[in-house]
């Protein structure tokens, strides 16, 4: 049966919108979901996880390191790395074995924070100290700088996604592009997540909801690595196959690090921490800090360490980084000059 004409005028509106916008409002529509989800993202960004919470408080740290050494005009001394130091160095223990040691003066020879986030290695460490010290033009007397073998030769990975989002400045990513030789997907990658929290805190994200959404989810990862770990070594065992060879180590990001300290005056000291096994520490690297007036406090053999001081088999639990806080006193308080340090 033929349709009058006030059948057609009954019809949505978009039935006769044209398909370009239509394909328009739903291009729209999506844009506009992606502006919310990165607007959230912002909004719990800082309050993802412990970590994130210390990153987001770099400038408030330095800034009260900066004020309380005005005030008492002693060095300023940054705590520097990852969760080794984080872990293992505990400010108050430090202070008050430099208490014990100034004897009637009683008084501690530095002002002193922490900027250790966790997971990070020597590429985070060169882009973090040039975002938050060199481009606010506030920076230590002494940085200390614990780590282990892997953190700080050329050969670690990149973990892109979080050093492009919270250690790498704007202006400084065509630097990173051109000293990591990164490839277009790479350079696109960076680039998005340096301006995204959506995209440069994806990982946490997923995380976060398969931790609230999934009962015992991380240490089941955990049992499951050691497991699979587990199972290749004993399957090599059989196999009679040996280890791959380690490949060889080269330090050009340390050497950028060096430099950049070197360059405003700031000494950095250089240790290698505790592990329940002794680990080999690179020579080359040991002459690279020494070759430029840096220092090295091998705290790979602290006397009294035990594997019972670790609490995990990689960090330091609390009668650890008693006895390391108190020997990092015991080597700092051996620092020339007034309050510890010339300037």
């Amino acid at each position: 049966m033929a349709k009058s004409h006030h059948d057609y005028d009954a019809l949505p509106t978009d039935a006769h919108a044209p398909p370009f916008r239509k394909e328009m409002r739903v291009v729209a529509t999506v844009i506009i979901f992606i502006l919310l989800l990165e607007v959230i993202a912002r909004i719990i960004a800082p309050h993802l996880d412990y970590d994130r919470e210390h990153i987001h408080r770099f400038p408030e740290i330095i800034e009260n390191l900066e004020q309380h050494a005005k005030e008492s005009a002693k060095p300023r001394v940054v705590f520097f790395g990852n969760s080794l130091m984080m872990h293992g160095l505990k400010e108050e223990i430090f202070h008050d074995e430099l208490k014990k040691l100034n004897g009637s003066s009683g008084t501690t020879s530095f002002e002193t924070c922490k900027i250790t986030p966790v997971g990070t290695a020597m590429l985070d460490w060169v882009y973090l100290y040039r975002r938050y010290f060199e481009s606010e033009g506030s920076h230590p007397d002494i940085l200390v700088v614990g780590f282990v073998r892997h953190h700080i030769h050329d050969q670690e990975a990149i973990k892109l996604r979080r050093l492009s989002r919270h250690f790498v400045a704007g202006h400084d990513l065509p630097d990173l592009w051109d000293k990591e030789q990164l490839d277009f997907h790479n350079i696109t990658q960076s680039s998005l997540c340096n301006i995204s929290a959506l995209e440069g805190d994806q990982p946490e994200h997923q995380l976060g909801i398969l931790y609230s959404m999934v009962p015992e989810y991380q240490e089941g990862v955990k049992a499951n690595n050691r497991m699979v770990a587990e199972g290749k070594k004993q399957k090599a065992k059989a196999m009679g196959i040996a280890p791959a060879a380690e490949p060889e180590e080269s330090f050009h990001r340390m050497t950028r690090f060096i430099e950049t300290c070197k360059h405003h005056g700031v000494k950095i000291i250089f240790v290698p921490m505790p592990q329940p096994e002794v680990w080999d520490f690179n020579p080359d690297a040991a002459e690279l800090a020494k070759n430029n007036g840096m220092d090295v406090y091998d705290a790979r053999q602290i006397d009294g360490m035990q594997e019972s001081d670790f609490s995990d088999g990689y960090h330091l639990g609390e009668s650890g980084a008693d006895k390391f806080s108190r020997w990092l006193a015991r080597k700092m308080q051996q620092i020339p000059g007034p309050s510890g340090v010339a300037r």
